[in-house]
């Protein structure tokens, strides 16, 4: 199960924000593609409010129970490489 402490937007990228993980010092960037956005009708406020559960489907669709070791999911996340969610995790 995917402990998160809580998320915040990245000041300067508005389809961007920082998770975190309980167990990890650092956080995890987290994407919305722009074009999945614009599918989505929801605010920014209710897009913000579910991106827990959303990274929480991403994660169940994802894992690899025999490879997952708590608090190391997601691990390969980077600036360069975030976690990319689509438009059906928000629904």
């Amino acid at each position: 199960m995917l402990h998160i402490s809580h998320h915040e937007r990245v000041e300067g990228h508005p389809h961007r924000w920082h998770v975190f993980l309980h167990g990890r010092d650092q956080p995890i960037p987290v994407e919305l593609d722009p074009e999945e956005r614009q599918s989505l009708e929801l605010t920014d406020e209710e897009i913000h409010e579910q991106l827990p559960d959303a990274l929480l489907r991403h994660h169940t669709e994802n894992r690899d129970d025999l490879l997952m070791v708590p608090g190391e999911e997601y691990n390969e996340a980077s600036w360069d490489a975030p976690v990319r969610l689509l438009g059906n995790h928000f629904v």
